[in-house]
């Protein structure tokens, strides 16, 4: 398997307190029993930090004139200590809400390159 290495990150000036109030937002959102993610990632043996989205695209032709784009965006492993080593962003088209197709897909690509398996913990809180 090749691995793309990419350049050390460089700093921006961000405050760390800042930083850990969205690191633990991420992580919520794919552990806490309200989180939009969790029935996806609330099992995963490595801890991934990650959010669903979900964008509206006009699309003539269709009753209701739109349909929705499932998004999620995340990275692990994301523990306190942990450095991160991948971050996944997937986009699917047409696909409904962010845990309905995206979050799963991402999850998909997390259990080859982490060599782990995920069993569901329960329904998607959709966002």
């Amino acid at each position: 398997m090749h691995r793309f290495i990419s350049p050390a990150p460089q700093p921006v000036g961000l405050d760390p307190l800042d930083l850990s109030v969205v690191q633990d937002g991420l992580i919520q959102a794919t552990h806490a029993s309200y989180g939009t993610s969790t029935g996806v990632f609330g099992n995963f043996p490595v801890t991934i930090a990650g959010k669903t989205g979900t964008a509206e695209k006009v699309i003539p032709g269709l009753p209701s004139g739109q349909s929705d784009q499932s998004e999620w965006c995340g990275y692990g492993p994301a523990a306190t200590g942990e450095t991160p080593e991948l971050v996944v962003c997937a986009l699917i088209e047409n696909g409904g809400h962010g845990g309905d197709a995206a979050a799963p897909a991402a999850l998909q690509v997390f259990e080859k390159f982490f060599h782990q398996n995920a069993s569901s913990t329960g329904p998607v809180h959709s966002d």
